[in-house]
């Protein structure tokens, strides 16, 4: 997980709040590595995605996630707006501490669109759609605002964790070709 090439300080808290709320997931600094560079480091790191936050006027403005599958220019698979961000130091919520072996349970609330940003969340981020048995997981909980906008809202043990999103769909969230 990085950011845009010269990120303001609130684009780095965010990065550093859902890095550390999604499992698995890990923060690196970009500087001026191309995404050629970053699909090596996510090799060398044993990731398959690439997850870059770009900026619109010093606030989080877009998620895109990259599928990296080789040395070359990682395939941009799906892409998110961020309508508004909430981070946990504003609002008083920890972030978790993951043990290892959790995992991302994407949890739609109603249908329509929410399911849509769950079913993108799966191809994302390796969410799952249902809790495991044994394992920890935090939850994404997805709740539909209006026919192209969602509220995500992390939970770990229950409590809420990590930032809290309101996310909009853009015409092509998840990009042709990509199924769950």
């Amino acid at each position: 997980m990085t950011t845009s090439r010269r990120p303001s300080p609130r684009i780095r808290s965010f990065v550093k709040d859902l890095s550390a709320t999604i499992p698995g997931a890990f923060r690196f600094t970009r500087g001026h590595y191309s995404m050629e560079e970053l699909a090596r480091e996510a090799i060398i790191r044993g990731a398959d995605r690439i997850v870059v936050v770009g900026e619109r006027r010093g606030n989080p403005g877009i998620i895109r996630v990259y599928a990296v599958e080789g040395p070359e220019r990682p395939d941009n698979i799906v892409s998110f707006i961020v309508k508004g961000v909430s981070l946990s130091r504003e609002r008083r919520w920890g972030l978790p501490s993951l043990r290892g072996g959790e995992v991302l349970v994407a949890r739609p609330l109603d249908s329509g669109v929410a399911v849509e940003f769950a079913d993108a969340f799966v191809i994302a981020f390796h969410a799952r759609l249902k809790p495991p048995e044994a394992a920890g997981y935090v939850e994404a909980v997805i709740e539909s605002l209006d026919a192209r906008t969602v509220a995500v809202t992390f939970r770990y043990g229950g409590a809420p964790v990590g930032p809290m999103l309101r996310l909009g769909k853009p015409a092509e969230m998840v990009k042709r070709g990509r199924r769950v």
